[in-house]
Parts: C-alpha cells; sequence; structure tokens
C-alpha cells in the first residue's frame, strides 16, 4: 500500500460539491486506489451533501472551516463554485494541505496572484485542475516532440458540450451561469483546459489573442454558450479554439448525453498532421512524415479497469517521488490570464498583445 511519510494512506477531503462531477470522479476512484483514502466533504447544501456522504460512507459538514479544523486531512480536493476557490486555496495552503484546484481558478488574476502566493509561501504540492490534458496526452506530447508530423504549424482545438449542470441531471445549470460565481460561461469553463494543453503541447507562450464571444443557442443566459479564439505564439505557431455548450440534441438539458459532444484536436505539422477525438472510434488519426497514407489509432482502456482518480494519484506520486506536478499554480495563472484577455478582445473588438 502506498503511505505517506506517516506511515499510512493519504487522507483527503474535500471542499465544495459545485464542480459535483469532479468530486464524484475523485470519489469513485479513491474507492479502489489503495494508496489513499477519502475522509469527509464540506457543502452548504444539506440534500446534495448527504447523497454524496452517504454513497461514499464519508463525515460531511456544511462548513468548509469545520472541515478543515476538525479533519486530519493530507489533500484538499476543491470542487467549489469559482467564486470561492480562492479563499478555499489560501486558506488550505496556510494549513500545510497540498491541493487538486478546480477550474478556472479564479475570478480575477488578482485572486490568482494571492493563491499562488498562498500556494509557493506554504511549499505544498498543488495540481491545478484545468492541466488535467497533461495527464492524458502525455503520448502525443512525446511524439511531437519527437518529430513525427515535423514542426508544430497550426492546431486546431474544437470542444462543444451540452450546458453544464449544477447536479447529476438536474436540468438547471445553476452557478454555472451566474456571473456573481463565475468569470465567465462556456469559454472559459471548456477552453481553460485547453489553453494550458495548448500551451504545453506547443511548447511556446502566447502573445496574442483576437478573441469572439455570444449566445448562440442559450439565449437567455448572463453568460455566453460559445467562444472562439486565435491564438499567436511566441514561436508562430498559432492555435484557433472553440469552446461551447451548443450540443442541445436530444435536449437542451437533462442533460444532452456527453457522448454527443464533439472532442477534437488537429495537429497541423510541417511535414505531417494529428487528428484527436474524443467519443468516436477509432479516436487518433496519423499521417506521420513521409507516411504514404493515414494511419487509424483506437483509444484503447484496459478492460474491467476500476475507476482512477488521475489528478489524485498523480499529486500523491509527486509527493512520494519529491517531483513537481506536471501543471503548476503559475501555469494555471497563466491560462487564466490568456482566457481574460480572449474576453477583452471580444468585448473591444481587437486583437489583445499579452
Amino acid at each position: 500500500m502506498t503511505r505517506n511519510t506517516a506511515g499510512r494512506p493519504w487522507r483527503v477531503g474535500i471542499l465544495g460539491l459545485g464542480h459535483w462531477y469532479s468530486a464524484y470522479g475523485l470519489a469513485r476512484g479513491v474507492a479502489e486506489y489503495r494508496g489513499a483514502e477519502l475522509v469527509a466533504a464540506a457543502w452548504p447544501d444539506p440534500v446534495q451533501l448527504e447523497a454524496f456522504t452517504s454513497t461514499f460512507d464519508i463525515k460531511g459538514y456544511r462548513d468548509y472551516a469545520e472541515l478543515l479544523a476538525r479533519e486530519s486531512v493530507d489533500i484538499i480536493h476543491i470542487a467549489a463554485p469559482v467564486s470561492e476557490i480562492a479563499d478555499l486555496t489560501i486558506r488550505s495552503a496556510q494549513a500545510g494541505k497540498h491541493l487538486i484546484v478546480g477550474k478556472p481558478m479564479a475570478m480575477t488574476l488578482d485572486e490568482a496572484d494571492r493563491m499562488v502566493e498562498a500556494v509557493e509561501r506554504a511549499g505544498v504540492c498543488c495540481f491545478p485542475l484545468q492541466g488535467l490534458m497533461r495527464l492524458r496526452l502525455p503520448d502525443l506530447k512525446a511524439r511531437l516532440d519527437a518529430g513525427d508530423v515535423g514542426d508544430l504549424a497550426v492546431l486546431h482545438q474544437t470542444c462543444r458540450w451540452s450546458i453544464a449542470e449544477d447536479w447529476f441531471r438536474s436540468g438547471t445549470p445553476g452557478w454555472f451561469v451566474d456571473p456573481a460565481r463565475v468569470p465567465g460561461g462556456a469559454f472559459i469553463d471548456e477552453g481553460i483546459y485547453w489553453i494550458d494543453a495548448l500551451r504545453w503541447l506547443t511548447g511556446s507562450e502566447v502573445i496574442e489573442v483576437d478573441g469572439r464571444v455570444a449566445n448562440l443557442v442559450h439565449r437567455d443566459l448572463a453568460v455566453e454558450d460559445w467562444g472562439s479564439a486565435t491564438l499567436t505564439f511566441a514561436s508562430g505557431v498559432v492555435a484557433t479554439l472553440e469552446a461551447s455548450w451548443t450540443i442541445n440534441a436530444p435536449r437542451s438539458t437533462g442533460p444532452s448525453p456527453k457522448q454527443n459532444s464533439v472532442i477534437r484536436l488537429e495537429i497541423v505539422g510541417t511535414r505531417g498532421e494529428i487528428h484527436e477525438q474524443w467519443f468516436r472510434a477509432p479516436g487518433r488519426a496519423v499521417l506521420a512524415a513521409g507516411a504514404s497514407d493515414w494511419v487509424f489509432e483506437r483509444h484503447s482502456e484496459e478492460p474491467f479497469a476500476p475507476a482512477t482518480a488521475a489528478p489524485l494519484t498523480h499529486l500523491i506520486a509527486c509527493l512520494e517521488e519529491r517531483q513537481p506536478p506536471a501543471a503548476t499554480i503559475r501555469d494555471a495563472r497563466t491560462a487564466l490570464a490568456i482566457a481574460f484577455a480572449v474576453y477583452q478582445s471580444a468585448r473591444e473588438r481587437r486583437r489583445v498583445q499579452m
């Protein structure tokens, strides 16, 4: 059994169930992961808290501070609405807890800066959830770095989902579309993963953005349901990113099945291309440098394997091996600044220099 320096499994607590899908994903994965145990969760909604804690047989608290004060946990997973993430991150770091931080990380760059300072001052290990693609696509990154398609030239990323829901099959987006609790709508909610991924895949920094946002399907929302940006990198690579909640079949909420979503990455190199697509078979198409034709590869998952709590297992590996995480809280801050620049570009209808 994997253990921490105290000679026991790592003890994990969850603050917030707003990002309920990440909380449930972690809890299901931990159930069959011997390196950690989930001990408690905190969330003000008593009905949702009871549903979660009774499912996983853990303690529940209505108050975040009470969990931090009463439970001896090593790692905190923050799944609260965005408006609460900064405060919870700072309080958890000051309490010496290692962290998995929800996405997007903050409402403002000032909040993000205070989070970075608190985490670095405390010396805790922190993995931002928006860095998840670095854990999902290491083989793709290795192929690009090896020059399988020559030098990178252009990347196109599309992520069109059904609208977010504030609880499993609630049929309502709730806080996800409340400007008091989120810094934006679909573009930052879905696109923040890929802003970080594009920086990582290119190994370069964004120097200019050109963005547009709109309400194309859900016209009554106070935040956008669609956004698009062109990102220019210092290396000369150009990337486009579309992020939306425009999948509306067969239902606008309920939700429409996630497998109806369109998640596709096209990588154009100087000598070939790689296309990566979720929810479709075979999933990856490769036209390698010097190849005579496309090769199609199926994404394989281990049959009958248990669920995995990938961000948590990565964080624990980093702690035990004394290695930095694949993405840092500073990476999260950089991605947030890029997203905010896209919104600025959309408001002012001009390109914005980073």
